[in-house]
């Protein structure tokens, strides 16, 4: 249907023309450890996890120049509204879903209230390209990252529309039908560098038992942002279905929305509005047609992260069989400092009606009807909105605090990492997360890695990964699912390393 172009034109278009962003940044080989890698990511993608490790070589065989292109991709989903035990207990065991099975799965789902609602977050990160270099006491990289977020929350009233459809008997008495989505894209370009701090306590760090010696790096990455596009849309509703006879079906939907918007849809939508308040009979379509033409114009900003590690040898004799040499690291960074301020004619669309339809067609004919109900519901219903000005959106970055420590001991490394964000945005969470992970490199070039990880946004879960490593090329994937979904949803995440050239 026609209306539904007004309420989505930004929520789903954007997510189609564009590539996205998650909240603590991770490649192939840190997903496949359990999402890590404070202190063991290391070439260009350092800049988003700790540009410390721009002087890290985490395998102790690789070149000191890394071009990525095409240099990562990583995407996850996740929220309480994807509920695996639900779709396993009534989705996949040829249950009809009616009567007393569709009840118990809504009220399994969303509990007993109406009103409840259930969230769900997307989110893509792209590195189109990125470049890094190591010295002997100074590191340099430039990374760009294309990011976006999309959170979606629905009631449970929304979901009795989809498995009831217009049921008098479930909607008489008037069901809550609300839903909301906020989309945020923007891309990155991210310098960093690093250095080999001096270290004045030499003697005492050799005297450390097991300790052979110490180096500690600090890095620094500011980025420059573009903000791309932007919208948030909140729906607020009452569906009423009356009993329904075959010669007068009664539905009334009394609704409230908002839709905040930016650049050149904001303004198609409010010349309509303004076109609308003078003549009755303007056309939505003669106004509003969104091609995405302004994206990466609506918005800018400034980002930093920010980091140290203290790489120790801890070489043994005794260890030797796992290689010539045993490494541990210890990292901490802060990431994502920043916002990206949506500032290019920022507006506000809103509408607050009653539809009320009563399946008299008169003597129109039945198609020539519904031809006409289409176009009333987008222009004259739907569509009959006030827009206003109102003041730009910042967006605060998903900053993070991350810790990590990471032992390599030959062709074995072990990862512990422990983080926590400062705002939930999109799949950020203030809420601790642990991960932990370990990585076997078969035959020295075939990395086969496993993880954990348990809290922050979404239940535990268990990671794996595999590829090709070599010293001068790499490709690899890893993908990581949540143990259980009964409480916080499911989550899923997949990365590719993209193709990464070493020399």
């Amino acid at each position: 249907m026609k209306t539904l172009r007004i309420l989505f034109t930004i929520c789903f278009g954007l997510v189609s023309a564009s590539v996205m962003a998650q909240s603590r940044h991770y490649n192939s080989a840190t997903l496949g450890m359990g999402a890590g890698g404070t202190a063991f990511a290391d070439g260009y993608h350092a800049n988003f996890i700790n540009p410390a490790n721009l002087m890290v070589n985490n395998t102790g065989r690789k070149p000191r120049t890394s071009i990525g292109l095409a240099g990562g991709l990583g995407f996850r989903v996740g929220g309480d509204f994807l509920n695996l035990s639900v779709y396993n207990e009534y989705l996949t065991k040829g249950l009809t879903i009616d009567g007393t099975v569709r009840e118990n799965m809504l009220n399994d789902w969303f509990g007993t209230n109406q009103q409840n609602s259930r969230e769900m977050s997307t989110s893509l990160g792209v590195i189109p390209l990125g470049f890094s270099t190591r010295g002997d006491k100074m590191a340099f990289s430039l990374a760009t990252r294309v990011r976006v977020t999309e959170d979606l929350e629905v009631n449970k009233g929304l979901m009795e529309l989809v498995f009831y459809g217009l049921d008098s008997d479930q909607f008489s008495g008037g069901v809550p039908v609300n839903f909301s989505s906020n989309t945020v894209s923007f891309a990155e370009v991210s310098l960093g560098f690093a250095m080999e701090l001096p270290l004045p306590i030499t003697g005492l760090v050799e005297a450390i038992p097991f300790v052979n010696g110490m180096k500690v790096y600090a890095g620094v990455a500011p980025k420059y942002l573009v903000g791309l596009q932007t919208a948030r849309l909140d729906f607020n509703s009452t569906l009423t279905v009356d009993p329904i006879t075959q010669a007068n079906p009664s539905i009334s939907h009394q609704f409230d929305y908002s839709l905040y918007s930016f650049g050149t849809l904001s303004e198609q939508l409010s010349a309509y509005a303004d076109a609308k308040a003078l003549n009755p009979d303007a056309s939505f379509d003669d106004y509003v047609d969104y091609t995405g033409d302004d994206v990466g114009s609506v918005g800018s900003g400034f980002g930093l992260d920010m980091g140290v590690t203290a790489e120790l040898d801890v070489s043994l004799p005794a260890l030797g069989f796992l290689g010539n040499k045993q490494v541990l690291r210890l990292g901490m960074s802060v990431t994502d400092l920043g916002s990206v301020n949506y500032n290019k004619t920022p507006s506000r669309v809103f509408a607050s009606d009653t539809f009320v339809f009563d399946g008299d067609i008169g003597n129109q004919k039945f198609g020539d009807y519904f031809d006409n109900l289409s176009d009333s519901l987008q222009n004259d219903v739907y569509g009959n909105f006030t827009a206003q000005e109102v003041s730009a959106t910042k967006h605060k970055l998903p900053g993070m605090y991350n810790f990590g420590a990471a032992l390599s001991l030959g062709k074995l490394t072990a990862t512990l990492d422990y983080g926590f964000g400062f705002n939930n945005n999109g799949t950020n969470s203030k809420k601790s997360s642990v991960s932990t992970g370990l990585e076997y490199r078969l035959l020295n070039f075939i990395p086969i890695r496993v993880g954990y990880r348990v809290g922050g946004y979404s239940s535990a879960s268990y990671s794996a990964g595999f590829g090709l490593d070599f010293r001068f090329f790499e490709f690899t994937f890893a993908a990581a699912q949540v143990a259980n979904s009964t409480s916080n949803g499911t989550s899923a995440t997949v990365a590719w390393s993209g193709l990464v050239i070493r020399f």
